[in-house]
């Protein structure tokens, strides 16, 4: 089962996060995996956050895939509350018989997870571009 949302941000970015929900074999529990992608106004079609012309692409290899999964979900911009929002409409889709459990842990990474910010002066900026 696969459910996707896309968000835009402030600053001409779309970010998609997308669920992806497996049924464990004898059990009600279905094991959830969210990836990430990002486009950006020049860009036709979503990406990776992090890919080879970024300036982090070195702590992105260096990483053990989990640190990694959270460098993803960082450079993103989805802030806590699209998150919490894109998995709960996936469990109202899937329905209430069946038992969550993430792939990566992430309730407790997302705790103080922002997204972007956008300050007055770039705002002004971005509406000028507009």
């Amino acid at each position: 089962m696969i459910y996707e949302k896309i968000f835009r941000h402030a600053v001409g970015r779309e970010a998609k996060v997308i669920i992806k929900g497996e049924k464990a074999r004898y059990s009600n529990n279905i094991v959830v995996e969210l990836e990430f992608l990002v486009k950006d106004t020049h860009d036709l079609n979503f990406h990776q956050p992090i890919g080879k012309n970024h300036p982090q692409y070195w702590k992105l290899k260096k990483s053990t895939p989990e640190r990694a999964y959270y460098l993803q979900l960082e450079y993103s911009g989805v802030s806590r509350k699209e998150i919490l929002e894109t998995v709960k409409e996936f469990k109202l889709t899937i329905g209430s018989q069946f038992t969550f459990r993430y792939k990566t842990p992430l309730t407790e990474r997302i705790k103080y997870l922002k997204g972007i910010r956008v300050n007055a002066a770039s705002r002004k900026i971005l509406m000028a571009g507009a």
